[in-house]
């Protein structure tokens, strides 16, 4: 089936020819979009209902400290493509992807091997394979005039996706609504169906298979009979208060101001309290259990085709959310409920049941990609080399970590956190005494030699990438839902390919 977008056809799930070799281990890289760190009883949350990732957690290793590249989702998962810093690739806002030229661990990867990709990728344009054989697309559940395969699903049961302010609750809980359908019609549940369809009919064969799960990224809309799940749960408060954002930088307390005005969220989170922010949570981690039922449909799926313990499991997300910590909604800054995140590894020659303690960037996974599918990884890898840490958990990987987004860059070490704004204003964070960063430690004298030191790490940190440093492509951004209003009411009023309706205006 072609799909119709701005006048054009397009054939994503076309096939790329290629010799394959016949190699031994698999790859099943399996992410979720704005999930943060402390969101699973491996982490600490005991009441949360996620049998399959426990068990992952119980037969692999996890790591306590995954940071990552980018606290924002385009940015992110550029990195994990090319296995580049933000500042090497370009690549520093939501409205930025690669440069064509950069290598892809799909591309190369797929020369020994089937690859696909399913689910939301952010890609740009947002139908392309990017060096992925194959692609099944549910980009999101909120930018909703993408005519993705979900929506194609949806259609064949004469259902559309609907605008999530249509959604029961939306606006009373500021975004955390219901999606009032069977679980198999919600975007996670087609992620994780998808995925093992795909697993079945592909599985014998060697393959690298990322699932990109839409969730829990807001709005918090799971499915209605999952949405009470939490309602009577020791759910942890928010931590800090808008109060703390005087002493932190300007772009902290501006933090979804336009919200209202976006046409994406029609909310104004100026008014936004900690009862809001404990229904965003009580939703949130119901989405979690719903995409944990996915991956144990994936992990069965595994099992019966005899591939489960020949196939390296990655876990992780492409940044954390906020959920009203510090105040705050969402994403974009370097708490660590923004930028650190789950991260669990089972497979072969893992060490079963350990925690690694260093520091890591989801960025040191694509060596381990390479590594995986028996694949020479091209030189302008970043990454570091996990390997060490997946039988020995006290196995150093990193003693510092950076993470940028447009023009604020972030670097951490296991006892400290420096971030530095275009408006050249800091924020400073020590994890011994302060570990919810809650008090800006920038600027203040007794800690003037903590801060030059990772000033100066910030530094060579950026001297380096810019040695390799591309231009970011900028190109129309198709998942947003601005541009495809226009890029619709442009189709209808020029007479041109109209065949699909947007399901809302």
């Amino acid at each position: 089936m072609t799909i119709p977008v701005a006048g054009r056809n397009i054939r994503p799930c076309s096939q790329k020819p290629s010799t394959r070799i016949i190699l031994s281990t698999n790859l099943l890289f399996i992410t979720t979009d704005q999930q943060r760190w402390d969101s699973l009883p491996c982490y600490g949350l005991d009441f949360m209902q996620t049998p399959h990732l426990d068990r992952l957690a119980r037969e692999g290793t996890v790591f306590d400290n995954c940071i990552v590249p980018s606290p924002v989702c385009v940015p992110c998962r550029a990195a994990i493509m090319s296995g580049q810093y933000p500042a090497t690739t370009g690549v520093l806002g939501n409205g930025d992807w690669l440069q064509s030229d950069t290598p892809v661990w799909p591309e190369v990867i797929g020369r020994t091997r089937k690859t696909a990709a399913i689910g939301k990728m952010h890609f740009n344009p947002w139908d392309s394979l990017q060096g992925f054989d194959e692609r099944i697309m549910a980009e999101d559940k909120r930018h909703i005039y993408l005519p993705d395969h979900h929506v194609q699903f949806l259609a064949g049961h004469g259902m559309e996706r609907p605008h999530p302010t249509t959604l029961p609750g939306y606006y009373e809980t500021l975004g955390a609504s219901v999606t009032p359908r069977d679980r198999k019609f919600h975007v996670d549940g087609y992620v994780g169906d998808q995925a093992v369809a795909w697993l079945e009919k592909n599985g014998s064969e060697p393959f690298a298979a990322w699932v990109s799960f839409p969730g829990p990224h807001d709005p918090y809309d799971p499915p209605e009979d999952m949405a009470e799940m939490y309602a009577d749960a020791p759910i942890p408060e928010p931590v800090g208060s808008p109060e703390e954002l005087a002493r932190k930088p300007p772009a902290q307390r501006s933090r979804g101001s336009g919200s209202l005005s976006n046409s994406m969220f029609r909310l104004d989170l100026s008014r936004a309290t900690t009862e809001h922010y404990m229904k965003w949570r009580q939703h949130y981690y119901a989405n979690i259990s719903l995409i944990d039922e996915g991956i144990g449909k994936m992990l069965k799926a595994l099992e019966d085709i005899g591939a489960l313990d020949n196939t390296l499991i990655i876990f992780t997300s492409d940044h954390g959310d906020a959920l009203g910590d510090h105040g705050l909604p969402f994403k974009g800054f370097f708490y660590d409920c923004m930028s650190r995140v789950p991260l669990i590894i089972r497979g072969p020659g893992v060490t079963a049941g350990q925690r690694a303690s260093s520091l890591i960037s989801t960025i040191d996974l694509v060596p381990l990609f390479y590594r995986t599918c028996d694949t020479d990884a091209p030189a302008t890898l970043q990454g570091e080399d996990v390997t060490p840490a997946l039988t020995d958990g006290t196995h150093s990987i990193r003693d510092h970590v950076f993470s940028e987004i447009g023009g604020r860059m972030m670097v951490r070490t296991q006892t400290h956190k420096y971030a530095h704004y275009s408006d050249a204003s800091a924020e400073l964070y020590d994890f011994v005494d302060d570990p919810d960063e809650i008090t800006n430690r920038a600027g203040d004298a007794g800690y003037a030699a903590v801060e030059g030191e990772l000033k100066s790490k910030l530094i060579e940190h950026m001297i380096a990438c810019q040695a390799n440093r591309k231009h970011a492509v900028s190109a129309p951004q198709y998942w947003l839902r601005n541009e495809l209003e226009a890029d619709y009411k442009q189709q209808v009023e020029t007479g041109g390919d109209s065949s699909y309706r947007p399901p809302h205006r």
